[in-house]
């Protein structure tokens, strides 16, 4: 469906993927070789590649050491779920990707010493936000998180002013633009396959916000697992995508973020942990599927690779933080990359043995 939609410029299914779409098109044109579907799925492995090379550059400037960087790019690049995600033509990749960008413009916020710095970084971010929402709209509890914790430090700095945020607003409805493609696709009305009808205002929104489907569910008319449930099913489920160990060393990020002098930059721990906690509850809260089926499993287990992402960082930064206090000169640099290997190795090996 997203191969057609991208190669007819027609509207996908709620709430539409303009961004995916349009890069999806633009692919189709750009890559000279294979088949359409080919085109648009290499798009989607680049895309994922992206993602973890953030999640590499995240953890990087956070703790400094490449090896943390490699284990949290490795482990959640080569989970069974990203990989099988990030080579079909879905948009999840692309959303892993933005999961990726906006914890690297934090840390990159974070680090900024000056006013002008802090004002350029927060009005990028503001547009990331806002073209990260023309995907996929769970990305939306990032977006809250991330967006508070930036007007609360620019608050604290003294340059959280009216000016500062008519700029802000704007950048983040900038990155709304795509969804203007919704509308024009409709009018121009040249797809042999396309959902709905966006030529209204009312047609809009009801694409937008998902209507069909229910705008907070997953599907309509359906009756799923509790919240509690889902919580459990999903931690187990992340145990066989990234393993106990990694699981562990993100546990341990925290336990470090909680003395100050074992880890730089405690509050983006803390950050990166509310993300997590709000999104894993409010999606276990929301999603309304049994996840005791087969199918809906399938279903809702593409939703918790964005909480992966997070996890893999954490983990990546616990690692950095454990092994900064077991050695010295030559041994800290080998137990770090002899670790991060190991955790690596036996994720390829157990997923694709």
């Amino acid at each position: 469906e997203l191969i057609t939609a991208a190669y007819e410029l027609g509207v996908a299914h709620p709430p539409g993927y303009p961004l995916f779409t349009l890069l999806a098109r633009l692919a189709i044109g750009i890559f000279p070789f294979g088949s359409v579907a080919y085109r648009v799925n290499l798009l989607c492995g680049l895309l994922g590649a992206a993602a973890a090379s953030l999640l590499f550059y995240t953890v990087f400037r956070l703790s400094g050491s490449y090896a943390g960087g490699i284990l949290a790019a490795g482990v959640f690049a080569f989970s069974r779920l990203t990989w099988h995600w990030s080579t079909a033509a879905e948009v999840f990749s692309l959303n892993n990707l933005f999961v990726g960008l906006l914890m690297a413009l934090t840390v990159h916020f974070e680090e900024a010493t000056t006013m002008k710095e802090r004002s350029k970084i927060s009005q990028v971010g503001a547009f990331c936000c806002g073209m990260s929402l023309c995907n996929q709209h769970t990305i939306v509890l990032y977006v809250s998180c991330i967006v508070l914790w930036v007007l609360f430090r620019l608050f604290r700095e003294q340059e959280l002013s009216p000016g500062r945020l008519v700029k802000l607003g704007a950048c983040f409805l900038a990155g709304f633009l795509p969804y203007l493609y919704l509308p024009a696709s409709s009018c121009l009305n040249q797809a042999r396959w396309t959902w709905g009808d966006q030529r209204s205002f009312q047609g809009f929104m009801t694409h937008l916000l998902r209507e069909e489907y229910g705008t907070f569910n997953l599907a309509k008319s359906e009756t799923g697992s509790n919240m509690t449930e889902m919580l459990l099913f999903q931690v187990a489920h992340m145990k066989t995508q990234l393993s106990l160990p990694v699981q562990v060393l993100a546990i341990v990020a925290c336990l470090s973020a909680m003395m100050r002098d074992k880890m730089e930059k405690p509050a983006l721990v803390w950050l990166f942990t509310g993300m997590l906690c709000s999104y894993s509850c409010f999606f276990a809260w929301r999603a309304n599927l049994d996840i005791t089926k087969p199918l809906f499993m399938g279903v809702v287990e593409r939703f918790w690779m964005q909480s992966n992402a997070v996890v893999a960082v954490l983990a990546g930064l616990g690692l950095a933080a454990v092994l900064s206090e077991t050695g010295n000169g030559c041994v800290l640099p080998c137990l770090e990359w002899l670790s991060a290997v190991a955790l690596v190795t036996s994720q390829i090996y157990s997923n694709y043995r």
